[in-house]
């Protein structure tokens, strides 16, 4: 009797691991444009690099605004004429820098690209899980609002491992 009971549980054990790899096959299918080599030292290389240059470009540009508006405000109005210089050269300066908006544009619809990929295979991963009746993402948008933690008051590492390893918030 025991090892028909036996013989039950190794088949029933069996049947559940190879119903358990076929979802990690099927859901890593949906994965394959992310992990594939070329999308990572390709696309999402280069959008990383995009998304630094185009801070670094709006960094300047506003280091350049604020510069030339400091420019004004110490501008003479003794000399009309000078101050008319003066603030026309300031005002072209604020126009120039503002051609930074149409660089860092192109940047970042460049990079908008690459999210889509990686959106699309997160929202075909995430429509499977939830056709095999999982637990939805507990996240609501509300909680994404806040943008991140002030330091301490965040999640420590042994909280996120907690809540990695539980499957659930902590």
């Amino acid at each position: 009797m025991k090892n028909l009971r036996d013989h039950g549980l190794v088949e029933r054990l069996t049947d559940e691991c190879i119903d358990l790899y076929k979802i990690v096959f099927h859901r890593r299918q949906h994965l394959k444009p992310l992990l594939d080599p070329s999308f990572r030292t390709g696309e999402l290389k280069r959008a990383i690099e995009e998304q630094r240059t185009a801070r670094g470009e709006m960094e300047v540009a506003v280091d350049r605004i604020l510069g030339a508006a400091e420019r004004m405000m110490t501008i003479d109005f003794s000399n009309p004429e000078a101050a008319a210089t003066e603030m026309s050269d300031c005002c072209g300066e604020i126009m120039e820098a503002c051609s930074f908006q149409d660089i860092t544009g192109q940047r970042l619809s460049q990079t908008i690209e690459t999210l889509r990929i990686v959106d699309k295979s997160l929202d075909a991963l995430d429509g499977d899980c939830a056709s095999a009746d999982e637990t939805p993402n507990e996240l609501s948008d509300e909680s994404l609002l806040n943008g991140p933690a002030l330091p301490g008051n965040g999640l420590g590492q042994d909280s996120v491992d907690a809540l990695l390893a539980a499957g659930k918030k902590p």
